[in-house]
C-alpha cells in the first residue's frame, strides 16, 4: 500500500482522481479519507464562492457594477487561499507523523527490549542532541542514534507501567502544535518542544489511550535536560 504522504500528494494534484492504488488506500486510512473529503469539500465551497453573478434585476452604474463583482472575485480568492492555507499546513505535521512510523518498520527489534541500557550508550546516543535524562524518564531498554530525514536523532524505548513506549527526541523538527497519530498499528503523539523541535511518541497498540500516551510525552518532556 501506498504511503500516506504519497497518497495526500496525489489527491491534491486531482481531488477526482479514480486511480486504484489511492482508492485502496483511501478505503484503508480513516485519516487519508477525512483528508480527501475535507479536500473535496473546499473544492466544492471555492467553486461556489467563485461563481460570482449579480441578480438580473439588479442595474448599477457600470463603474459600481465592475466595482462590485471584483469585490466579491478579491473575496471569494481570499477565501480560497485561506481554505488552501489551512489544508497545506496540516500536510507537514502529518507527513512528519508517517515518517516516524515508517522508521519503525526498520527497528523491529527495539520493542523486545527490557533491561536498561548502560548509561555510557545512553550518553552517546543522547549528546548529539545536547540533551540528558533524568531518571524520572524511566528504564531505557533500547537506545539507539539513527538517521532520520538527513539528521542523527534518539531513537529510545522507555519502559512503562502500560508497556514500552518509542520516544523520538526530533531537535531539528519543529511542529506549530500536538498532532496525534494512529497509523499502521502505531498510536501516538507528536509535541512541540518550543527551542527544541519536538517529541514524536509512539505505542504499539492501535487501542492505546490517547491521554494515556499525551501523559507519557509530558512526563518525558519534563525529564529532560537540555544542555547548551
Amino acid at each position: 500500500m501506498i504511503e500516506h504522504s504519497r497518497y495526500r500528494e496525489a489527491v491534491l494534484a486531482d481531488p477526482h482522481s479514480t486511480d486504484a492504488e489511492l482508492r485502496a488506500h483511501r478505503d484503508a486510512c480513516a485519516e487519508c479519507r477525512e483528508f480527501s473529503e475535507r479536500l473535496l469539500k473546499f473544492e466544492s465551497r471555492l467553486e461556489r464562492a467563485l461563481r460570482v453573478a449579480l441578480p438580473e434585476k439588479t442595474r448599477l452604474p457600470p463603474f459600481a457594477a465592475r466595482t462590485r463583482s471584483w469585490m466579491a472575485l478579491a473575496a471569494s480568492v481570499l477565501l480560497g487561499v485561506a481554505i488552501v492555507g489551512g489544508v497545506w499546513l496540516t500536510l507537514p505535521q502529518r507527513s512528519l507523523a508517517a515518517a516516524v512510523v515508517a522508521h519503525m518498520a526498520g527497528e523491529p527489534d527495539a520493542w523486545r527490549t527490557e533491561t536498561a541500557v548502560a548509561g555510557g550508550a545512553l550518553q552517546d546516543v543522547l549528546k548529539d542532541s545536547k540533551l540528558e535524562l533524568k531518571p524520572s524518564a524511566g528504564i531505557v531498554s533500547y537506545a539507539s542514534s539513527c538517521e532520520f530525514r538527513g539528521h542523527r536523532v534518539p531513537h529510545l524505548v522507555v519502559q512503562t507501567p502500560s508497556g514500552p513506549v518509542t520516544v523520538m527526541v526530533l531537535v531539528h523538527e519543529p511542529v506549530r502544535k500536538a498532532v496525534q497519530f494512529d497509523e499502521q498499528g502505531y498510536r501516538g503523539t507528536i509535541v512541540p518542544v518550543p527551542g527544541h523541535g519536538s517529541i514524536a511518541v509512539l505505542m504499539r497498540d492501535p487501542s492505546a489511550d490517547r491521554d494515556q500516551i499525551a501523559r507519557i510525552a509530558a512526563r518525558v518532556d519534563d525529564s529532560i535536560i537540555w544542555k547548551p
